[in-house]
């Protein structure tokens, strides 16, 4: 009897333990799948101003709130590299956000690609809009050639 009591609070232990890590797996793959949908939000909205006046000013509209969500979004990808869930999570919400931009035949390509543009490091609220004009020009350049356009 005291045998299978041990056993069973083992079992209820472990049970109640893969839970925790299960739990801590899934608010991981939130987070990332938000910070998809910023990311996607943002390229869409950059996008669409390249689109319609042939540059991006940041001193236009909400261009300088989107150049730096995507500085931001390159940090947290960047960081993530190397976990293929949180990578998987953060792809889901690109495409669940850019209206059709990012897809999900070239949602890698675009993350490869953002995670090779080094410039978004230097994008900033405290820069000067020609310090942040200059670290998104090529960045903007790399990213919209992945796009589904």
């Amino acid at each position: 009897m005291k045998r299978l009591s041990i056993i069973l609070v083992c079992f209820a232990t472990m049970a109640f333990s893969s839970c925790g890590i299960l739990n801590s797996v899934t608010s991981s793959n939130t987070a990332a799948t938000t910070m998809g949908q910023t990311c996607g939000t943002a390229v869409l909205g950059l996008y669409n101003s390249y689109k319609s006046t042939g540059t991006i000013n940041l001193t236009a509209g909400n261009n300088l709130a989107h150049a730096i969500s995507l500085a931001t979004c390159y940090t947290q990808i960047k960081a993530n590299a190397g976990n293929s869930s949180y990578r998987t999570a953060f792809a889901t919400g690109l495409v669940m956000s850019s209206a059709g931009l990012i897809t999900n035949q070239n949602v890698n390509a675009f993350i490869n690609a953002l995670l090779l543009c080094n410039g978004l490091s230097n994008v900033s609220s405290s820069n000067t809009t020609q310090q942040n004009q200059q670290a998104l020009s090529t960045t903007t350049t790399t990213l919209f050639s992945t796009l589904n356009k």
